[in-house]
Formats: C-alpha cells, sequence, structure tokens
C-alpha cells in the first residue's frame, strides 16, 4: 500500500468517525458536556486503523495495538461518566482512576514481555533516487543506536536495521522511517541498532525524532540543507556538511548531551538557549558577540551553518573539525 492510499484512508476515518461523532449526540441529545469523550473514543479508533494499515502478522503485533485499545477505552468510561451512568463525574473519575490504569498497563506489559512472539530480526532497505531533484527524511527513533553514513550511488537512502524498520514513501525524494513495534517496545526488550546511509548526490533535509537514543550522524559529504532534531534524554553527536553551501540547524533537546562538528573551512553562527545545563563553543573559531557565535567571515563563506539550539537540562559542545 503506497503512502498516499494510506493518507486518505487514514483521513477517511477521520471523517467518517467526526460525523458519526456528531450523529450520535443528534441521536441522544446530547450536550457538548456530556459528548466530548467521543472525540477520545474516535482518537483510539483512528489509531486503531493507522496501527491495522501498518502491522505485520505475528502474535506479538497484537501488543501495538494497546494504546488504541486504552484510549477507546478511557474514552466509553468518561462517557459513561459524563452521561450520568456512573454516577461518578469526571473530574472524580480521572482523580481516582489513573492509578488503577498505570496498574492495569503494567500488567498488560509484564504479560506481553512474557508471551510467546516472534522476534524482528534484522531488516534491509534500499530506496532508488528515481530521478527526485531533492529528498527530505524524516526518522522515528524511540530508543537503541543510529548510525549515519553516505548512501551507495544512486540510493536515496539504504542500510541494515536491527529490530526492524517501518518505512512509508511519501513522494519522489520523501521517506519516513520508524522503528517496528510489532514484535514489542524494542527499548524495553530487545535490541534497536540503525545503520542507515543517506544520499550524498542531491539536496537533502533531514528531521529525527529521538527519546533515549545515542545517534552518531555523519552528514559531512552530504549535501544538507536542513537538519532537525527532537531529543530527549539522548547522547547526539552530529559531523556537519564540508560543501553543502547554506545548512540550517534546528535542535530542541531535554536531557540530552549534543556535539556538533563543524568541518575545517565552514563558516558558522550559533545561538544557544538552555535552561539549565552547559554550552562550550569553540570561541577560536566561533568569536563570541552578546549571545551569537560567529566566524568572521560567515556572511561571505560558501560554505556555512545556522545553529539555533535551545533545550532543558544537558550539555552542548561545538567543536571545529578536520
Amino acid at each position: 500500500m503506497t503512502g498516499g492510499q494510506r493518507g486518505s484512508i487514514i483521513g477517511g476515518t477521520w471523517l467518517i468517525g467526526i460525523g458519526i461523532v456528531f450523529l450520535i449526540r443528534q441521536a441522544y441529545d446530547l450536550t457538548w458536556a456530556e459528548a466530548w469523550p467521543l472525540f477520545v473514543i474516535l482518537v483510539g479508533a483512528a489509531s486503531l486503523v493507522q496501527t491495522a494499515l501498518s502491522w505485520r502478522p505475528s502474535v506479538a503485533g497484537l501488543w501495538t495495538y494497546t494504546w488504541s485499545v486504552v484510549w477507546i477505552a478511557v474514552g466509553v468510561v468518561l462517557l459513561l461518566s459524563t452521561t450520568g451512568q456512573l454516577g461518578t463525574g469526571p473530574g472524580e473519575l480521572i482523580a481516582n482512576g489513573w492509578p488503577w490504569l498505570l496498574v492495569a498497563l503494567g500488567v498488560w506489559f509484564l504479560i506481553g514481555a512474557m508471551a510467546p512472539g516472534g522476534s524482528a530480526g534484522t531488516d534491509r532497505l534500499s530506496l532508488p533516487l528515481r530521478g527526485a531533484q531533492d529528498a527530505a527524511v524524516r526518522i522515528r527513533f524511540g530508543a537503541g543506536s543510529l548510525t549515519t553514513h553516505p548512501a551507495a550511488p544512486g540510493l536515496l537512502l539504504d542500510g541494515t536495521f536491527e529490530g526492524g524498520v517501518i518505512h512509508r514513501e511519501l513522494g519522489p525524494g520523501r521517506v519516513e522511517l520508524a522503528q517496528d513495534t510489532s514484535y514489542g517496545l524494542p527499548w524495553l526488550d530487545r535490541r534497536s541498532v540503525w545503520d542507515l546511509g543517506l544520499t550524498t548526490e542531491i539536496p537533502l533535509d533531514v528531521r529525527i525524532e529521538s527519546g533515549a537514543a545515542k545517534a552518531t550522524l555523519d552528514l559531512s559529504a552530504s549535501r544538507l540543507r536542513r537538519l532537525d532534531i527532537q531529543t530527549g534524554a539522548s547522547d547526539t553527536r552530529v559531523v556537519l556538511p564540508r560543501n553543502a553551501g547554506a545548512t540550517d540547524v534546528h535542535a530542541e533537546h531535554g536531557a540530552a548531551s549534543l556535539t556538533f562538528e563543524v568541518p575545517a573551512g565552514v563558516a558558522a553562527r550559533i545561538r544557544t538557549r538552555m535552561a539549565l545545563g552547559s554550552s562550550q563553543i569553540d570561541e577560536a573559531r566561533f568569536p563570541r558577540s552578546g549571545d551569537v557565535y560567529q566566524s568572521t567571515d560567515y556572511a561571505t563563506a560558501s560554505n556555512r551553518v545556522d545553529l539555533d539550539i535551545q533545550g532543558g537540562v544537558g550539555s552542548l559542545r561545538v567543536v571545529g573539525g578536520s
């Protein structure tokens, strides 16, 4: 199934679901104060459809429906509350019921961890450029180890993905990669190690959304236009491109360690906003002026990077490379 078909099915599910919400409200003459949990049920139903579209046959694959079922169950209970069927208001129900929800989820995952299931193994992926003039790759990587390198000639991306990968092609040069959770959560009970090759032949945008991950991103040979990083408790090192012209880098992190290596001959402008943590900038190459660190030749340099980093607790290093 193509990305366009998936999008149409998911969009159709939302439209049908919203219509059903309004029909139920009209049929039972519910006020919005009573009917709002129907939208919680709708979120669960839409998530159920989206998960089903990427499901791989396995016993353990059933566990990927956990959060969809949770949304639906919570919505049903809240609806019974708002319509007076339980005799308890939704505020009191949430205040008293959330510990039981945590216990139920904990038991569910314990059973899932001990239930027999398959192993995701290692996937191999190779996607050709197919004439794309530029590329955009989105990487959703909850936890594990992620390494990037230049892809083979003629390829948009390639690599090996221990723990499994799900990919969606969203158009020419547009790809989304996500960890395969069909056999459970990789960061809880199995390894997830990705070795990913990215094209160096056409302009490239990369977006990385990671959690508790260790990432080493070698983008030195790429024609990187933009890099977006959203990460939690991770350790991330990025080698920036040597000859990509202008590159924009935006990073948001929680409790993370970020290191950016700027190759020799590449100018940089660095802006950092840290709530708590430390910043170490190579001021010999990037002199400080107020809140900005900037190469003296930034305005005229053929190759330059603009780094905008903001975060909570953690460390930031910007170092010069060879």
